[in-house]
C-alpha cells in the first residue's frame, strides 16, 4: 500500500510538472472567471504575467502617514495645552481665530490621513487627489499661519509640534504628487490593455 501511495504521488507529480504555462495559465483563467474576476488581465503575451501584479502603492508615503497618524494626537495635545495657556494674553480677534484654527486642522487632519490611507493601500487616485489637494490647498497654509503668525503668541511647545506637523505635510505633499503621477500612467496603461482585446474583436 505505501508503494502504490508512493507510486501515485510520483504519477501526479510528474503529470503536473509536464503541464506547459498555457495549461496553468488556462486553469488560473478559469478559476479567476468562477470568482467573478473579469476577463484574463494580462500585461505581456506571457501567460504567467498578470495585470495588476505590480503594487504602485508608494511605501515612503505610507510610512510618512503611519506615524502621523501616531504624531496627530500628541499635535492635537500640545497645541490645545498651548492655546488653554496663553488664551487670555491673546488679543480679543485671536482669542475666536486661534481656536478656530485648531478645530478646522483636527478635522482637515482626520479627513486628510483616512484618504491618504485609503487612497495608497488601496491604489485609488481619487482620494490620493483628495488627500493631495487638502494637503496643499488647507492644510499647508494653515500651518504656517499657525506657525509664523507672531501676534498669536506661539509658545515653545506649540513651535516643536507645529514644526513636525509642517514637516509631515511636506514630506507628504511632495511624495503623494509623484505616487499619483505614477499611479495614475500605470492605470491608464492597464485601461489600454483590458481595452485592446475588445478593440480588436469588434473589428474582426
Amino acid at each position: 500500500a505505501v508503494v502504490s501511495t508512493q507510486s501515485t504521488g510520483y504519477f501526479i507529480q510528474s503529470n503536473l510538472s509536464d503541464m506547459s504555462a498555457t495549461e496553468n495559465y488556462n486553469i488560473v483563467k478559469s478559476v479567476r472567471s468562477r470568482l467573478g474576476i473579469a476577463k484574463d488581465n494580462t500585461t505581456t503575451n506571457r501567460p504567467d504575467n498578470f495585470l495588476g501584479s505590480e503594487i504602485i502603492s508608494s511605501l515612503p508615503l505610507q510610512m510618512s502617514l503611519f506615524y502621523n497618524v501616531y504624531f496627530a494626537p500628541i499635535w492635537f495635545t500640545g497645541v490645545a495645552t498651548s492655546l488653554q495657556l496663553k488664551h487670555s494674553e491673546l488679543p480679543a480677534v485671536y482669542k475666536a481665530v486661534t481656536p478656530t484654527v485648531l478645530l478646522i486642522m483636527s478635522i482637515l487632519e482626520v479627513i486628510r490621513l483616512y484618504c491618504g490611507y485609503v487612497g495608497n493601500l488601496k491604489e485609488r487616485v481619487p482620494e490620493l487627489a483628495v488627500f493631495w489637494m487638502v494637503t496643499l490647498v488647507l492644510q499647508l497654509p494653515l500651518c504656517l499661519f499657525s506657525l509664523l503668525n507672531s501676534e498669536a503668541i506661539i509658545l515653545p511647545m506649540e513651535v516643536s509640534v507645529q514644526a513636525i506637523l509642517l514637516a509631515f505635510v511636506v514630506v507628504e505633499l511632495i511624495v503623494s504628487t509623484s505616487t499619483i503621477s505614477h499611479m495614475t500612467s500605470v492605470q491608464e496603461t492597464k485601461f489600454s490593455l483590458l481595452q485592446s482585446p475588445d478593440s480588436t474583436e469588434t473589428t474582426t
